[in-house]
């Protein structure tokens, strides 16, 4: 089906109920078609609908798929400083991707972008026309997004989540998995970086990643990295600008009425401010901001916004507001995203620009400042540095439709020392209060169109000069694999615009985490963290974690590309670890993680209404459920853990009229109810725990709890993965490495790399599994290889036994088969060219995200008997050598992003079940 440009204004109405674009958006799209670039840097005020940009990039990209001659990139990453922003845009990102879904096979012009979409991929491949992961700091990262890489794609995220894979060394992420995101993040990608101002460094290496992969001795055809600068108050011009121009003010009336319409500014003079932290003080200046905001809700009719600087502030004045009977919700950026979801139901349009009549107040922190599509009636603000005011006001009377006022609570008297601000540097406030004066004067206070000609003063920087990344650093940090003496687990050196900007663990509670290590670890290894149940906390505050555990069984720690394990405050942390702890820990204060909380949070875990793959179906434990776990617990005798999901499914129906909530008891049975030689569809997770009842404690143990997850959670576990298909069939090596070779090759010629390479990643996917024809692997496969066909996929799906395979096989510990893999290969690579055989060697042996640079084992372990090649390659340096000599001829990221196309390859194969 064809695609005109100029049917976008079509696609943007069925997607904002019937709005039309406004011009600079059209600008926009017309630049990006026309130069297959997107421009520098992109200049809207607040409320100019920036958000705008998704529909921008999912329409250019249809319009390319349709055959429109100029090539855009795929993947649209839109990067910002805010968790909050960042669900926000990815909430407006599934709406577009949800849309399109429905609208498949429909002749209307949704219908036909999906269908131009869906025509970048594979035939048959799962999935919506668009993918929607997030990228943000203390949740567990999406992942499956690595396995598309011709697909449209939103990426969502923050700054440390994107610029960390960028660099090749992503906070949360295995090792393996580091080139590969870093790959498909430097090429087919637009980031597009949001209040730019604030994120400088992060901009700075973003380009100089850019400018490194353009220097390759042989360019991939596919574009390189392009990175947007967006500001609602810019500093400068960089390069192309697109944006809102004066003349769009008479065209574009809605436009004109957001940008234009007077927002007041009142100053409201604290005795004593920042807030101390008790006292009489405190509770005066609390009074004081509720007493704004109850004023401004009597003036201006709901919601207020009240924007404070830190959380313990946003969680007292909430407080002093309900006292008052004033309906009022808190958003902070330490919230699950299971409790922001909750808000979102429970106050339907409160986040979004629609709004929440029922609601007087909302409280947030800096949260909300940027980019959320809220049209509040008033605010009330604590002082903060200009960019951030203006952001803050732009969230009220977003539409321009009434009159409305900002009030900012400002010391009385001059500014404390620096020691005492806490959020922002003194210089920022002293500026930032001079410029309010200003604006005090003006009538147009804080009217959007007004902040272009009286900009807020730019922060100082928080660091004396910004970094460069060296080509020398580059090829380190491409190390992924290796053990090096400086291990890359803070980059904010090359991500932040200050040094000292605290990173981000996740924190998950558990109902009932059992007290002895063991069975902890091996509950969370059995059902590790889920996204919607995981709150972020910053690094420096862990200290107040340990204060607080109790003693058995602590922390139990889950890490990328470690097992779970019990860890206490000696514990180094790093960027992306999840902790978790028992959910009668008292860390929290009205649901949110603060320093002197000393409230607990529920356990979430099961809390999702329409469970998806990997999530909890059904958890039952406790008392009330006694009589069913007792049921469970006879039928199972000995063998525990080996009942089979037949037997579990027909308890679940007899006692059903007993267990909550029915309906999931329903659907877990359904899952688990397979006949005999079909994989069950769920896997059921028990806790066994001495029996309370058994004074002699004599072994008997008593069921206390049992968890139905669906079963699809191991395609995940891209280890797993290498011997196990979605299909409880053996797959045979010629057929998966046949499979695989003719994927690479569509893959690669879908983005148009040329024939050379479609055809060095054709013979790279025949050769990438070559080496598990090793005995010792088929064996680890539970094949016989004295009589049977060499296998690549066992079709053994249980964990355990895969490692018990494994461990008895006689391979050594951490044998590799790709490197085997390289040496049976490289008889046929020797007769091509040389820089083509190093491309195809290198694409085999870093199949699986290993190999970058060695690997652990010399030749004699790797083949057992004496191989030349085997002894050229990893005793005698020459991988190394390939690695670099590759590295110089395709660049860093040019290299890791061939390997995510054929491990992209394998990955759809081996979950087709080939």
């Amino acid at each position: 089906m064809s695609l005109d440009r100029a049917e976008f204004e079509a696609f943007f109405a069925a997607l904002h109920d019937g709005h039309a674009p406004f011009r600079w958006q059209v600008r926009l799209l017309d630049e990006v078609l026309d130069t297959g670039r997107w421009p520098d840097q992109l200049v809207a005020p607040t409320g100019a609908g920036k958000t705008s940009v998704i529909d921008v990039h999912v329409f250019a990209v249809a319009v390319m798929a349709s055959g429109h001659p100029v090539r855009v990139p795929r993947r649209l990453t839109l990067v910002v400083d805010r968790r909050a922003l960042v669900d926000d845009q990815h909430e407006h990102a599934k709406k577009v991707a949800r849309a399109l879904q429905d609208a498949r096979g429909e002749a209307g012009v949704m219908g036909r972008v999906a269908a131009a979409l869906d025509g970048l991929r594979w035939p048959g491949t799962d999935g919506p026309p668009v993918w929607t992961p997030r990228l943000r700091g203390g949740a567990p990262p999406s992942r499956a997004w690595r396995d598309d890489p011709t697909a449209c794609m939103v990426i969502c995220a923050t700054p440390d989540m994107w610029g960390s894979r960028l660099l090749l060394s992503g906070y949360g992420s295995r090792p393996e998995a580091r080139p590969r995101e870093a790959g498909l993040l430097a090429y087919d990608t637009v980031a597009v970086i949001d209040e730019a101002h604030l994120s400088r460094q992060l901009l700075t290496t973003a380009r100089r990643v850019a400018e490194l992969a353009a220097v390759a001795v042989e360019p991939l055809a596919v574009p390189i990295l392009q990175v947007v600068e967006t500001t609602a108050t810019p500093t400068g011009d960089t390069g192309v600008a697109v944006g809102v121009e004066p003349g769009d003010l008479d065209s574009d009336e809605p436009l004109r009425q957001r940008l234009i319409t007077p927002k007041p500014v009142t100053l409201l003079p604290l005795t004593e401010w920042p807030l101390p932290r008790t006292g009489a003080a405190r509770a005066a200046g609390l009074r004081v901001l509720a007493d704004e905001a109850v004023r401004l809700r009597q003036t201006y009719g709901p919601t207020v916004g009240c924007f404070v600087n830190t959380v313990d502030v946003a969680v007292a004045v909430t407080a002093e507001l309900r006292t008052r009977g004033v309906v009022t919700e808190m958003v902070c950026g330490r919230m699950r995203p299971h409790d922001l979801s909750r808000l979102r139901h429970e106050r339907p349009g409160l986040l979004a620009i629609e709004g929440n009549p029922e609601v007087d107040v909302l409280v947030a922190t800096q949260s909300l400042e940027v980019g959320v599509d809220l049209d509040l009636s008033a605010a009330v603000t604590e002082l903060a540095p200009g960019g951030a005011l203006a952001q803050r006001a732009g969230r009220v009377n977003r539409l321009g439709k009434r009159a409305a006022e900002i009030s900012v609570a400002v010391p009385s008297g001059d500014l404390p020392r620096e020691d005492r601000l806490q959020a922002y540097q003194r210089e920022d406030l002293v500026t930032a209060h001079a410029w309010l004066v200003e604006r005090q004067r003006d009538p147009n206070g804080f009217a959007p169109w007004a902040l272009r000609d009286h900009r807020p003063p730019v922060p100082a920087p928080a660091r004396d000069l910004f970094q460069r990344l060296e080509l020398l650093q580059a090829w380190h940090l491409a190390r992924t694999n290796d053990d090096l003496a400086a291990e890359q687990d803070d980059l904010t050196l090359w991500l932040s615009d200050d040094i000292k900007e605290d990173l981000e663990i996740g924190l998950v509670v558990r109902h009932a985490l059992p007290t002895d290590p063991g069975d902890a670890v091996e509950l969370i290894r059995a059902l590790p963290p889920r996204r919607h149940e995981t709150l972020p906390i910053p690094i420096r505050q862990s200290p107040t974690i340990w204060d607080r555990l109790k003693p058995e069984p602590g922390a139990v720690l889950v890490r990328a590309n470690e097992s779970p394990r019990v860890v206490d405050q000696e514990e180094r942390l790093r960027p992306g670890d999840l902790l978790v702890v028992d959910d009668a820990t008292a860390l929290f204060t009205a649901g949110v993680f603060t320093p002197t909380g000393g409230e607990t949070l529920a356990d979430v875990l099961d809390a999702i209404p329409a469970p998806g793959p990997g999530e909890v179906v059904l958890r039952i434990e406790g008392e009330r459920h006694r009589r069913f776990l007792d049921a469970v617990a006879a039928t199972a005798g000995s063998g525990e853990d080996d009942l089979p999901g037949p037997a579990i499914a027909g308890l679940l129906r007899e006692y059903q009229a007993e267990l909550t909530p029915q309906p999931m008891a329903t659907a877990a049975a359904e899952l688990l109810d397979r006949p005999a030689g079909q994989r069950a569809a769920a896997e059921v997770v028990f806790h066994w725990a001495p029996n309370p009842d058994d004074p002699t404690n004599n072994g008997q143990r008593s069921l206390i709890r049992m968890i139905v997850v669906d079963l699809r959670k191991v395609t995940a576990d891209a280890e797993l993965r290498q011997t196990w298909t979605t299909h409880r069939q053996r797959v045979t090596l010629t057929k998966h490495s046949n499979a695989v070779a003719d994927r690479a090759a569509d893959v690669a010629a879908r983005l148009g790399l040329g024939e050379r390479l479609v055809e060095d990643l054709r013979t790279a996917g025949k050769h990438h599994d070559a080496g598990k024809d090793d005995d010792r692997f088929q064996r680890s496969l539970g094949v016989d290889p004295n009589t049977t066909e060499p296998m690549a996929k066992s079709g053994v799906q249980d964990p355990q036994r895969i490692r018990r395979l494994s461990t008895s096989s006689g391979l050594p510990t951490g044998w590799r088969h790709e490197q085997l893999s390289v040496v049976r290969a490289w008889p046929e690579l020797s007769t091509t060219e040389m820089i083509r055989r190093d491309l195809v060697a290198r694409l085999i042996g870093t199949s699986h995200g290993r190999g970058r640079h060695s690997f652990p084992h010399v030749s004699g372990q790797l083949v057992g008997e004496p191989d030349e090649t085997a002894i050229d390659l990893f005793d005698e340096g020459g991988w190394d050598a390939l690695i670099e000599r590759t590295h110089t001829h395709w660049g860093i990221w040019g290299c890791a992003y061939l390997e995510a196309l054929l491990r992209a390859a394998d990955g759809q194969v081996s979950a087709e079940g080939s």
